[in-house]
């Protein structure tokens, strides 16, 4: 198994990729903890998964459940191994229509949050010189996408922020990498599935032919969790049927 032995936290673990992560970790010998807003799915979780996972409910913009998180994983596990940053929202709107609140929304809860994580778990990788970041940005971090203006800058940014963790912890032996989904079926993209239309006419742009599924994103977050992944390091790595190839 590849992760035996290690802990990791994993962020909005109780569904789409998050869960999806939680599980494949688990099943390769993990310890997993998760943090969710919603207690109903992370006793979902915890059924799919089993009882040894830990499941947090909290709210990533708030660092009080944040401090919460990192010390009951330590308490549970005695260590932290990898970080998965995957907890996110989207939303979209043309700039000059753009609220004020739901910028600062999308900003705190896709690049501050995980700012305010990886502050907290830093010191603790460093006391033992080991440790891994998994930064879920997005192909909006490389291109932009029209219409949200405030989750392509937000997931820009979680690039640049996962290359800054990589420039400064390296010597520390910590890596950071940002893997970048393209369109994937999960709770947060039903909605606009469902314009199969749209769904038709997008489809086009991936020229694998197909969306992808929390699994993809997931195995990929598996190769950069893993020692297989030990070279590799301040990487924005796109997952998304080759869209960005074009």
């Amino acid at each position: 198994m590849r992760l035996e032995g290690k802990s990791v936290i994993i962020t909005g673990g109780g569904s789409g990729i998050g869960l999806a992560c939680a599980q494949l970790f688990y099943n390769e010998g993990a310890q997993v903890s998760i943090i969710g807003r919603r207690q109903e799915k992370l006793d979902v979780a915890k059924k799919i998964i089993g009882t040894e996972l830990l499941a947090v409910v909290g709210d990533l913009k708030k660092n009080n459940d944040l401090d919460d998180l990192v010390q009951k994983t330590l308490n549970t596990f005695g260590k932290i191994d990898i970080v998965i940053n995957n907890g996110g929202v989207f939303s979209g709107s043309p700039i000059h229509e753009t609220k004020d609140e739901n910028w600062d929304n999308i900003m705190e809860t896709n690049i501050r949050s995980v700012f305010q994580l990886t502050k907290r778990v830093l010191p603790h990788m460093i006391e033992r010189k080991t440790g891994v970041f998994v930064n879920i940005s997005s192909i909006a971090g490389l291109i932009a996408l029209p219409g949200v203006a405030a989750y392509n800058t937000s997931k820009a940014a979680l690039i640049q922020f996962s290359r800054s963790i990589a420039m400064e912890y390296g010597s520390s032996g910590i890596r950071s990498n940002a893997v970048c989904p393209g369109l994937v079926k999960t709770e947060m993209t039903k909605e606009l599935m469902e314009n199969k239309d749209l769904m038709q006419e997008w489809s086009k742009d991936y020229p694998i032919g197909r969306f992808g599924d929390p699994e993809d994103i997931a195995n990929a977050c598996l190769y950069l969790a893993s020692d297989e992944s030990s070279f590799v390091t301040g990487v924005a790595l796109p997952v998304d049927g080759g869209f960005t190839a074009h």
